[in-house]
């Protein structure tokens, strides 16, 4: 995970920026249906910077606390009076549709970032290894279901795959909403078929390769070949002769079968004569190499200055998904798409405890994915704003006082009866709300320090 500052900014950053994008969205409608907007805050608390802008003198905050945002509309509350000759530019004064179109216009926004968030990552392109089965258990859900090592996955559940990170996640949306995965594999042969696996998992599903090794197997993880990739002019391999290029076959003639074997076999050398079985263009020869003594964290080990040529292993075991413009945004709304369902799917089995509540994550855990992400690269921050902003726009669709989709259902209501609801039912709705935030946040903050202590 990332380190707790990086953890810390990371956060900042990420939340930031999705508070802006959902506010913005409020913003940008309230002003469209000519609702005066007093202030445009990012965060709460002590403001940090504020200017004032030209039109309707709209106050424009940095505030303390970055842990949401709010845009104050005139009118809005009924706390202040409103001017006589501002009336119509009030809140309260637009209709049922307007009113409606500015609330859901922040969820909105950040689906919408959402789209272009996980279409910027599929345009980016992303590498990860082919998703190859490796070795199965003999007694396993995976051999029940007809898996074989060296199978590899094209779909998952009828959704094409090319990596193993959306392979993935196809196979936890899969366990988290059914009981069985279906996958689709090519064997070794060449033969196309199906393997139904039923997930042997309770409440309790894991991810990543947790996920794998439930259903009783693994990621295929090929030995690097043992062939020199740079070799460091001042170092033990280049004054033995060493050249980028050259495969070692043996070492005091016994094979060396892979280039972690070589590293161990170095590290335990130190300023010993290892002689050498090179292949160079087709021609094998003898070669005398010996590695230079070094200290690491206290103890004595071999080095020789050489590292490892990835380029033929790389395009033999990884592939890397990239896409153009149009297809991008076309794959960033249907992985939205995915994700909201799965969220609001998850969301009702963790209300009927068909789900555990544990998967739920508070600030804590929040900020060291996005410390951890951040540091991984710009696609893996992308694609964590993406799915962070994906949450956010779910959970304040749900039809809760306070949130977004609380004040809709208030409306649809109001639609139905003809007349707005009474204080005294939105006064009870709003303590209500209060009661489900807390508990939602403290059940989550809760999960976050199970999984720090």
């Amino acid at each position: 995970m990332g380190s707790g500052l990086n953890s810390v900014i990371a956060f900042i950053i990420a939340i930031g920026v999705l508070v802006t994008i959902h506010e913005l969205g409020h913003f940008w409608v309230a002003r469209w249906v000519g609702v005066k907007v007093l202030r445009f805050s990012v965060g709460f608390g002590r403001p940090l910077w504020k200017k004032v802008g030209e039109r309707d003198g709209t106050e424009y905050v940095l505030a303390a606390l970055p842990l949401g945002g709010y845009v104050k509309m005139l009118g809005e509350g009924g706390d202040e009076p409103v001017p006589e000759r501002e009336k119509h530019r009030s809140f309260e004064a637009q209709s049922l549709a307007a009113r409606a179109a500015i609330v859901v216009a922040g969820p909105l926004f950040n689906l919408i970032f959402a789209v272009f968030a996980f279409g910027a990552v599929q345009m980016l392109g992303v590498s990860g290894m082919k998703p190859v089965v490796g070795q199965v258990e003999s007694v396993s859900v995976a051999a029940d279901g007809g898996l074989s090592q060296g199978d590899e996955i094209i779909a998952v559940n009828g959704v094409t795959v090319q990596i193993w990170q959306q392979a993935l996640e196809q196979m936890l949306g899969s366990v988290l909403l059914n009981d069985t995965v279906q996958l689709e594999v090519v064997t070794r042969s060449g033969e196309t078929g199906f393997r139904t696996l039923e997930s042997p998992f309770g409440k309790e599903i894991p991810e990543g390769m947790a996920l794998l090794k439930g259903f009783g197997f693994s990621m295929e993880r090929p030995l690097l070949p043992p062939r020199i990739g740079k070799v460091l002019a001042d170092g033990a391999a280049a004054s033995a002769g060493l050249e980028s290029g050259d495969l070692l076959l043996t070492v005091n003639d016994e094979p060396v079968e892979s280039w972690q074997q070589w590293v161990e076999w170095v590290k335990e050398s130190p300023e010993q004569h290892l002689l050498l079985t090179i292949e160079r263009d087709g021609v094998i020869f003898p070669l005398e190499l010996v590695p230079a003594r070094v200290e690491q964290e206290g103890k004595v080990i071999g080095r020789i200055g050489a590292m490892v040529d990835l380029e033929e292993y790389r395009k033999n075991h990884f592939r890397t998904v990239q896409y153009g413009v149009i297809d991008g945004l076309v794959r960033g709304v249907e992985k939205s798409w995915d994700m909201s369902m799965m969220t609001l799917q998850v969301m009702g089995r963790m209300v009927v405890g068909a789900t555990s509540t544990d998967g739920l994550s508070g600030p804590i855990t929040i900020a060291r994915y996005a410390g951890n992400s951040m540091e991984s690269g710009l696609t893996p921050f992308l694609s964590f704003l993406g799915l962070v902003s994906v949450s956010l726009g779910v959970l304040n669709l749900l039809p809760v006082p306070l949130l977004d989709g609380g004040h809709l259902f208030y409306y649809l209501l109001e639609w139905v009866r003809g007349a707005p609801l009474s204080e005294d039912v939105m006064m009870v709705g709003q303590k209500i709300g209060i009661v489900f935030l807390v508990g939602l946040m403290s059940l989550a903050l809760y999960n976050d320090l199970l999984r720090l202590f």
